[in-house]
């Protein structure tokens, strides 16, 4: 009975200690972001869901803003451009082959483009590097 005690007390202390780095991972990952304010429960679990919870709202914002910002900017070199029109999506054809063919062309224009408006966003919208100790929360 001795051994399969210290057998379950080996295994009980590998869970805490897994438990415990998981806890400092989304406590770094919670400050990394900014995300000390949110509110949740006392449990792991749930903590987690609500970091989820806000990162995903943060990549919403920041889907939102981009493309506001991004129409506001064809705004500005096209006058009189019909952002309205714009805002309800692509206009394809009904053939489904054209219209494959159609999105694979305009995905190939505007990928430089597209890349160069995405990097004057960067820095608003993705989050900084967490910080070196980050990492070392490793056992």
């Amino acid at each position: 009975m001795t051994e399969a005690s210290a057998a379950l007390q080996t295994v009980l202390d590998r869970e805490i200690e897994e438990h415990d780095v998981l806890q400092s991972a989304a406590r770094a990952v919670y400050e990394a972001l900014e995300m000390e304010g949110v509110q949740s429960g006392s449990s792991l679990r749930s903590r987690l869901t609500a970091l989820i919870g806000q990162a995903r709202q943060r990549l919403r914002e920041a889907l939102h803003t981009g493309v506001k910002r991004a129409l506001g900017i064809v705004s500005l070199h096209y006058a009189g451009v019909d952002v309205e029109g714009v805002s309800d999506g692509y206009v394809l054809s009904e053939d489904a082959v054209e219209a494959e063919e159609e999105l694979t062309r305009l995905e190939a224009a505007v990928e430089g483009p597209g890349t160069a408006l995405a990097k004057l966003f960067e820095e608003e919208v993705v989050p900084p590097s967490p910080s070196a100790d980050v990492g070392d929360l490793a056992p």
